[in-house]
C-alpha cells in the first residue's frame, strides 16, 4: 500500500511573542497557528528566521492556555524587578 505523505499546512495568525532567541538565529515563539485551515491554538515552538522550518512544539487550545497560565501563575517566584509575575 502506498500512502501519500500528507502536506501539512498553517498560518500564524497572531505573532503573541519571543521566549529565546539562539546562536543559530533560530527562536523559539508563542503564536497563534491555524493548522491545515483549522480555527487558530497557540503554539509554543522554535522557528527559523524565514518561518518556513520549524522543531516539534506544543499546540494549545485556549482551555489549555488558560489551565497553564494558572499553574505558572501559582508556580512561578516573583520576579525580582519588583514587576509582577506572569
Amino acid at each position: 500500500m502506498d500512502k501519500k505523505k500528507e502536506e501539512i499546512t498553517f498560518e500564524i495568525t497572531e505573532r503573541i511573542g519571543v521566549i529565546a532567541q539562539y546562536s543559530n538565529h533560530w527562536t523559539k515563539e508563542v503564536n497563534k497557528i491555524a493548522w491545515n485551515g483549522s480555527k487558530p491554538k497557540f503554539d509554543i515552538r522554535d522557528w527559523d528566521e524565514q518561518h518556513q522550518h520549524m522543531s516539534r512544539g506544543i499546540t494549545l487550545r485556549e482551555e489549555e492556555m488558560q489551565v497553564l497560565y494558572g499553574l505558572l501563575k501559582e508556580n512561578l517566584a516573583e520576579p525580582e524587578t519588583g514587576e509582577q509575575a506572569v
